[in-house]
């Protein structure tokens, strides 16, 4: 009698253990409306740099550095997923794309098989936008999805898809007698759907693809936002490491959001950078200082906001970079080739409470067609 109490006790408990330690991994990472594949090469130290499209959700000051006298990205389309999704990604969508047409057991063995495992497919992303030298505008689509498994007595899935489509407008001016004073403001507008719930391998097998996608579309919410920012570039140092401080305040404006869907939280950012050139070589080192007021999600860990990163170009053609992200060595490289830019990132998202304690790899890759019709450069400095 003893030993039954006992087991339906652990029936009991081992769920609610296991749905407690899902969400607080899926809360603990740090949420971003878009993240540029180059960034994340860096580290995500981009603050201090920002001088393309995505200045828009960084620090819009930066686009008034932009070294293009216009430019249009016409397909560009970015996909990323950390390793756990890139060995699951088959069994994962077999299962759920299946509309039922998988049987329990088999169900049950392949949970079995990534159990305890964190699948995360992000971002899978697509953001055209026509830039004329101080002006940016873009439309926008960014999703990404989240799966744990867990509960070996009772083999669970616990699935949040997150979609995100809007459009951004962003306008970046140079004050002072020597343009080192760069102010910007962007204004977006969006709508944001998602969707989180937990799954049995019950209801996996009998799953109907048409209310799954009716659910997501259900919890929906819209926002106007605006950012502004200032970028100083340092007149002692300007000439040779063309150093400067930037800091920006993102995302503050209106939401209606349905219940239980998350809201976008302002941010005050700092960032330190310096891009010294050298012919044909140009090079960014920056150091970013994210969400001072620790507004932006669920823990106040210092670590997990602190970001740095460099980047280093040959003709404007290659490019190497790297950095550490929230305490985590990042990598990545660009190729400019005529209409086609390719970016790819390797990085490692903190998924703890603090720095080091739950480490997600991850892979990203941005593919490009579009034109660009660069300044000039003469003397390594920009024609305005």
């Amino acid at each position: 009698m003893k030993f039954k109490v006992v087991l339906v006790a652990l029936l009991v408990i081992i769920p609610f253990a296991s749905s407690y330690a899902q969400k607080t991994v899926f809360s603990r990472e740090y949420p971003r409306m878009m993240t540029s594949v180059r960034a994340m090469g860096m580290g995500n130290a981009f603050f201090g740099v920002s001088n393309d499209k995505y200045a828009a959700f960084y620090n819009p000051a930066g686009l008034a550095m932009n070294k293009s006298v216009w430019s249009l990205d016409l397909i560009p389309l970015s996909i990323g997923a950390n390793s756990n999704m890139v060995s699951n990604a088959t069994e994962l969508g077999s299962m759920f794309l299946s509309g039922g047409g998988l049987d329990t057991d088999t169900i049950v063995n392949t949970l079995n098989g990534m159990m305890g495992q964190y699948n995360n497919l992000s971002p899978i992303s697509f953001f055209p936008a026509f830039t004329y030298k101080n002006w940016s505008f873009g439309i926008f689509f960014n999703s990404y999805a989240n799966i744990l498994t867990y509960n070996k007595v009772m083999p669970t899935v616990s699935a949040k898809v997150h979609a995100d489509a809007g459009a951004v407008l962003t306008y970046a001016h140079s004050f002072l007698s020597d343009k080192s004073l760069h102010i910007g403001v962007s204004l977006m507008g969006f709508y944001r759907m998602a969707y989180n719930t937990t799954y049995t391998a019950v209801d996996i097998a009998n799953i109907d693809t048409n209310s799954l996608v009716s659910n997501i579309l259900e919890n929906s919410g819209w926002g106007i936002l605006a950012s502004v920012g200032i970028m100083y570039e340092l007149p002692w140092l300007r000439k040779e490491l063309n150093a400067r401080v930037g800091l920006s305040f993102n995302d503050f404006g209106y939401q209606s959001m349905a219940s239980g869907l998350d809201k976008v939280e302002p941010t005050l950012n700092l960032s330190l950078a310096i891009s010294p050139n050298w012919e044909f070589i140009s090079s960014n080192v920056v150091i970013d200082f994210n969400d001072l007021l620790f507004i932006n999600g669920y823990d106040d860990s210092f670590g997990k906001r602190v970001n740095i990163g460099a980047e280093i170009g040959f003709w404007n053609r290659i490019f190497l970079r790297t950095g550490l992200h929230q305490g985590y060595w990042t990598a990545g490289a660009g190729l400019n080739i005529w209409l086609l830019r390719i970016n790819y990132a390797y990085y490692t998202e903190e998924l703890g409470a603090y720095a080091g304690q739950y480490a997600d790899h991850r892979h990203v890759i941005e593919v490009v067609i579009g034109w660009d019709q660069l300044k000039k450069q003469p003397n390594n400095r920009l024609i305005d």
